[in-house]
């Protein structure tokens, strides 16, 4: 019994996690330059990033629990426009996934 307690306080943190770096990309996304998000994508290593994108499935998004009203709620078509952008040659794939989030 305890280690279901600690499993599901344990998942409850996870997804308060993953909805935090959700909230901070957003509002990087709003504040930064695109100069700014450049520069920090560039350091991040793309083959990484694709392979995160490419786990990402309705099924994983239920389980995690990402409150899609409040991203609908806070982004925009222009803070779209800007991600796809900063992303480069990857960003259909990446643009592709997050509409289908975002609209399904």
């Amino acid at each position: 019994m305890g280690d279901s307690l600690g499993k599901k306080i344990q998942e409850m943190m996870q997804d308060k996690m993953v909805q935090s770096k959700v909230n901070k990309a957003i509002d990087m996304l709003k504040k930064d330059s695109t100069k700014d998000l450049e520069k920090k994508l560039s350091a991040i290593n793309k083959d990484e990033l694709m392979e995160k994108v490419n786990e990402f499935d309705e099924e994983k998004l239920k389980n995690i629990k990402i409150d899609k009203d409040e991203i609908k709620k806070k982004i925009t078509q222009k803070d779209l426009d800007k991600l796809q952008k900063i992303l480069g040659k990857d960003s259909d794939v990446i643009m592709k996934k997050v509409n289908d989030f975002l609209n399904s």
